[in-house]
Order: structure tokens, then C-alpha cells, then sequence
């Protein structure tokens, strides 16, 4: 297996920790929605961080570093625009200041657009 290959490098790149848009947990919960949903996008991700509590956050932090991502057939169809990973996966968070769910879903594409009313 490549070094280059698991999600260690995702922790440590000074690149990616400069833009301060997302700490290692939240990193790390992000990987954990696009893994571990109904319908992933991406495998493997270490299943211990699935009986890990959140604040237990040196174990997690490991369980992440030892896990070697590949993106999922289904990955590869969102990221071709040919699927929306809402549609198959429950979207439920705050994301600056913003309750995300499925039925409140703002979108970039590639401007700002606001959930569909209904």
C-alpha cells in the first residue's frame, strides 16, 4: 500500500492546514459522512472510528491516519454530476450558522443557491 494513499497525508499537509477552513476533527467527521452512509462515496475509512466516542479525539485521530481511502463507483458518479450524494445519504448539520438538511440544502454551482421552496 502507498504512503500516499491513506488519509494521513490529509492530516498533515501543510498546504491543506494553512487554508483554515477545516480543523482535523471536522475533517475527519466530514470523511466519516462520505463513508459511512447509506450510500458511500468513499471506503476505507478504519471501522473502529465507528465505536470511537467524538471525544475521544487521539484515538480517532489515529483510526483516520491508519485508513486508506479509494472513492466508491457511486463517488465517481457524483463527482461527475451524475448523482447527488443527497438523494441517497441523510445531510444533517451546522455549517456557518446554517442547519443543512435534505429538505434545506444550499448549493454551489457556480453561484449560491438557496434550498428549493416548496
Amino acid at each position: 500500500m502507498l504512503a500516499d494513499a491513506r488519509t494521513n497525508a490529509l492530516f498533515h499537509l501543510r498546504s491543506l492546514r494553512q487554508r483554515r477552513v477545516f480543523d482535523s476533527w471536522e475533517l475527519g467527521f466530514l470523511l466519516e459522512g462520505l463513508a459511512h452512509g447509506p450510500k458511500p462515496a468513499l471506503a476505507g475509512l478504519d471501522d473502529e472510528i465507528r465505536g470511537i466516542p467524538r471525544e475521544r479525539h487521539y484515538e480517532r485521530d489515529d483510526a483516520y491516519k491508519r485508513s486508506c481511502l479509494t472513492i466508491t463507483d457511486f463517488g465517481k458518479a457524483v463527482l461527475a454530476h451524475e448523482e447527488d450524494f443527497s438523494r441517497h445519504n441523510p445531510i444533517d448539520r451546522w455549517w456557518g450558522g446554517t442547519h443543512l438538511t435534505n429538505d434545506n440544502l444550499w448549493r454551489y454551482d457556480p453561484v449560491l443557491i438557496p434550498p428549493a421552496r416548496q
